[in-house]
């Protein structure tokens, strides 16, 4: 396998500037996933690409898609869930932990762990697999993994710096997409209500107003809209934010609303 930082080569810069560009608009549409690949062709050949988080006790694939032809990638993310995840050790860059961020590139056969190879690649014909990793904690990764197919050749050095002049941009419109799209389903699908009582139920260490505080956190209110809404002050409104936060044991708001999910889901 093959690992290095992160850094944005230049190569195909008009070309790659113009894919951007139509990536961008895309964001929060609903085809977003389809047109990345489409976009992403237009710099080097891709079979399919998948967008996820492993490395925790949750693992979760956001986004997946495939190019001109049958679309096997929630086959093939189910044949990763039945056993392969839980020994998959393809993110490990070197002995200190993931690099981040950074691309990963390394073909079928250097997959490290033979069921993996076998129910994965193999089951589903992949050959090669290139990726933009970003650590999320000392265990989980994010990662966006564009794959080829036995039928395609393998990534040439040129391509290899495509992508990597390709990478930062990509990333960061996933991330906005996914950030747009969990906010869009928070704001439609639950109240403040709604949240404030799933965590009362499942977190009764938590003080009233820790709990309208977090209630509005997950929602995305800012710390000035917050304060707003409770009558409180600014100071106080982080407070209360911090101490749940310790309660809690998290640091983010994106580990808030992740604990919130998992939370809600197991209230169902």
């Amino acid at each position: 396998m093959r690992a290095w930082r992160l850094e944005g080569a230049a190569s195909d810069a008009a070309l790659i500037q113009d894919a951007v560009a139509k990536i961008v608009t895309g964001i929060g549409v609903e085809n977003f996933s389809h047109e990345v690949l489409q976009q992403v062709n237009r710099v080097m050949p891709v079979g399919c690409w998948s967008v996820y988080r492993v490395g925790g006790s949750q693992p979760r694939m956001f986004l997946s898609s495939t190019y001109q032809r049958k679309d096997t990638t929630a086959d093939s993310w189910r044949a990763y869930l039945s056993g392969p995840h839980l020994a998959d050790k393809s993110f490990i860059l070197d002995s200190s932990g993931v690099t981040s961020p950074a691309i990963t590139h390394l073909t079928a056969e250097e997959i490290p762990t033979p069921l993996h190879r076998d129910k994965v690649y193999r089951q589903f014909d992949m050959s090669e697999r290139l990726s933009v990793v970003e650590a999320e904690s000392q265990s989980e990764i994010f990662a966006l993994n564009f794959y080829r197919y036995n039928d395609q050749r393998l990534y040439s050095d040129h391509e290899l710096a495509a992508f990597e002049a390709l990478a930062p941009a990509l990333l960061a419109a996933v991330r906005r997409h996914l950030a747009l799209s969990l906010q869009s389903h928070l704001t439609n699908a639950m109240s403040v209500d709604a949240v404030r009582l799933t965590f009362q139920a499942r977190r009764p260490d938590l003080t009233e107003r820790e709990l309208d505080v977090v209630a509005r956190t997950v929602l995305g209110m800012s710390y000035e809209g917050i304060a707003t809404d409770l009558g409180l002050k600014l100071p106080t409104v982080k407070t209360y934010r911090n101490r749940a936060f310790d309660r809690l044991g998290i640091h983010f708001r994106n580990e808030l609303v992740r604990y919130y999910l998992l939370l809600a889901s197991a209230t169902k």
